[in-house]
């Protein structure tokens, strides 16, 4: 008998004494190959100084997901503000957990090979990157948690990868008009008030309008990622993770110098809640998932880039100046997409910490 018919049998037979253990053996279908895990690149502007502490909480959040990504680098690009140390400080209280916990069993990585994939600076950062997309047998999530000037850096190292890359930005766009008295004196002022860039602004746009890039693949969290701060649920959710190892103990820690953070304010978190939304395709941003919902607003001359949905509100996403006056309402509807689904990946979170840590 032909080798592949003994082994149709021998299957044939084992289902017949096991339906269900073969159904369960024999089901590696689309689902399972779409959650083969994402590939991701983290560009973050985490620091140890007297600014917010939100990328230290997004990065706890991002290690207890660490068995479900596959993280390829981390750019703690703020070296002078300790950056790289509180990265370290987070791995640290990993490898505690990773230790008392069992996590291997679980599939997280090693707390070294977590280590060996934080950029101590500038060159380590580009080489990690330039290895990172130069595999492209699966796209390559960038995550950008800060300022994408790093980031554009790297790009154009290699802009005939481009092609391959995913990129999630958070407030990559316009600030908030309530948000400019507060803007810090170094940053250059827009004459009026909504032309005014956040802190990505200048990066975002180098990106944006340069030719090369113009097909690139890219979610701008411009204010939807506000909807992670909003209602008294995410200072209960802070207390509730404050339970959970010795990264829920960080999670507070982080806090200790900025009283007024002392809540889940992972505004960064979103770019991974894309990657771990179970019901999420990844292909459609504009399918809603517990990141939010974004449209495509240049179908032509940007025929991949998504930002906030503004749902039935008239917004000029080519010339936000005119109808600026709608655009607290239009803030207010883009969180609110991420707003809905907020309480479920808070359950699915605390679920797999149930899991891992009772």
């Amino acid at each position: 008998m032909h080798q592949n018919a003994l082994k149709f049998l021998f299957g044939s037979l084992a289902c017949g004494l096991s339906l269900l253990a073969c159904q369960e053996r024999l089901a590696p279908t689309e689902t399972e190959e779409h959650r083969s895990k994402p590939r991701v690149f983290i560009f973050t502007d985490i620091n140890i100084d007297d600014g917010d502490p939100d990328d230290r909480q997004s990065l706890v959040h991002l290690l207890w997901y660490a068995n479900e990504l596959k993280i390829e680098g981390i750019v703690p690009d703020r070296w002078s503000a300790q950056g790289y140390q509180a990265c370290s400080l987070a791995v640290n209280a990993y490898a505690e957990d990773y230790q008392q916990q069992n996590l291997q069993a679980l599939a997280y990585p090693e707390p070294t090979a977590i280590r060996s994939l934080i950029a101590p600076d500038y060159l380590a950062a580009e080489a990690l990157f330039q290895a990172a997309a130069a595999d492209t047998s699966s796209p390559l999530y960038v995550l950008v948690w800060g300022n994408m000037r790093r980031f554009g850096d790297a790009l154009r190292t290699v802009p005939e990868l481009a092609y391959n890359i995913r990129l999630l930005t958070i407030g990559t766009g316009l600030m908030l008009e309530k948000d400019n008295p507060h803007l810090p004196p170094s940053w250059p002022k827009a004459e009026q008030a909504c032309e005014q860039y956040n802190w990505n602004g200048f990066g975002r746009d180098s990106i944006f309008y340069d030719q090369r890039f113009q097909d690139l693949w890219w979610v701008e969290l411009n204010w939807t990622y506000a909807g992670m701060f909003t209602g008294p649920e995410p200072k209960q959710m802070w207390d509730s993770l404050a339970n959970y190892g010795v990264l829920g103990e960080h999670l507070i820690e982080v806090t200790e110098n900025q009283p007024w953070a002392r809540y889940f304010r992972v505004g960064d978190t979103p770019t991974v809640l894309y990657l771990i939304d179970p019901d999420n395709t990844f292909d459609d941003p504009g399918k809603g998932s517990w990141a939010g919902r974004f449209i495509r607003p240049f179908p032509r001359e940007h025929p991949n880039f998504y930002t906030d949905d503004a749902g039935e509100l008239a917004w000029n996403y080519q010339d936000p100046c005119a109808s600026w006056d709608l655009h607290l309402d239009v803030a207010q509807a883009a969180k609110s997409t991420l707003e809905a689904r907020r309480p479920q990946m808070y359950e699915a979170l605390l679920d797999k910490l149930r899991r891992i840590y009772e």
